[in-house]
């Protein structure tokens, strides 16, 4: 994710410095072990029994600000999150470690666990919960809802999906993956969203099937309907970046930065409702990895790196009945 308050696999810019060091931690909890045979030969086959996932929460009020200030994030005085420079307090990470929300520690997890566990949370969700949530973020009611569309359709069709390496999906999971939770639910509450680094998805999930998803209001369906008015008002070859511009020069998503922005056109990408001629929608079905990377040489030149498909290949335009049925799902 580029830029601050980007962060991944480049290099982050503008972020404190980490107040303590990074820790590992291996988590020990049951594990669903995939079945299947060799990668390729069908469906990636789960035990009949519930696979375990863990019990989280995306930060709010009071406890946000505290975990904001613990992971190098602050509001500016326009109420953007953004990157800060202040070290937190030693008082600050007692009480966080207090409240359970380890700082600076990654949890380390098997690509088939992420699996079995996003799967498993990904059932417990009503997909049109999904969608208002969703709603919810592009309002900005709640900018928690932002992700959620993204994780939702990575996670959906990977029980049916082929099997490949490691065991699991080409779904583009490394054979072990390792992430700061705490962080990432911070940057969950305060809306970014992006869909590079599917490990990012599990918390997400498990946060939105333990504690449930917010709901969208009528100025949220009121704010995504003037914005995709403004999409379909585009003309044909407007590429993604011009458009994140018109939308900040309209100010239709009150308090984003231009990250938080790609973030809401990256859903909309996800979902169908701005199409593109390379690549489908995940909500639509399983897109491997494969896929992906042959629509990235279907391009001409190279995209940007903040702009990841299926955004990257739209050149203008609005599913009018993919956008129907996200505004349904608000009723």
């Amino acid at each position: 994710m580029p830029g601050v308050p980007g962060r991944g696999r480049r290099a982050e810019a503008g972020r404190a410095a980490r107040p303590v060091g990074t820790v590992m931690r291996r988590i020990t909890g049951p594990r669903a072990a995939l079945q299947g045979g060799a990668p390729g030969t069908g469906p990636t086959r789960y035990p009949d029994a519930m696979t375990p996932v863990a019990v989280r929460d995306v930060p709010r009020g009071d406890e946000l600000l505290l975990l904001m200030r613990c992971t190098g994030y602050r509001f500016n005085r326009n109420g953007v999150a953004t990157g800060a420079t202040a070290l937190p307090h030693e008082d600050d990470l007692a009480e966080a470690h207090r409240l359970g929300r380890p700082i600076g520690v990654k949890e380390e997890w098997a690509a088939g666990e992420i699996v079995a566990r996003s799967v498993e949370a990904a059932r417990a969700l009503d997909p049109d919960a999904v969608l208002s949530a969703f709603v919810a973020g592009v309002g900005g009611s709640a900018p928690r809802g932002r992700q959620i569309i993204i994780s939702y359709a990575w996670a959906r069709h990977l029980a049916e999906a082929p099997q490949g390496a490691h065991g699991v999906p080409d779904c583009g999971l490394s054979e072990v993956e390792r992430l700061d939770v705490t962080e990432e639910l911070v940057r969950i509450a305060c809306g970014w969203a992006w869909n590079e680094i599917p490990a990012r998805c599990l918390p997400d999930l498990e946060a939105a099937a333990s504690h449930g998803l917010p709901e969208a209001t009528g100025t949220d369906l009121d704010a995504l309907r003037a914005l995709l008015d403004l999409v379909a008002a585009q003309p044909q070859g407007t590429t993604p970046g011009q458009l994140e511009r018109t939308v900040a020069r309209a100010g239709l998503l009150a308090r984003t930065d231009k990250y938080q922005r790609y973030g809401i056109l990256i859903g909309l990408a996800e979902l169908g409702v701005l199409p593109n001629p390379l690549l489908a929608p995940s909500f639509d079905r399983f897109v491997p990895r494969a896929e992906l990377h042959e629509a990235h040489r279907g391009m001409r030149g190279a995209p940007r790196s903040d702009i990841t498909l299926p955004l990257a290949a739209w050149r203008g335009g609005v599913d009018a009945a993919r956008a129907a049925r996200l505004t349904d799902a608000c009723r």
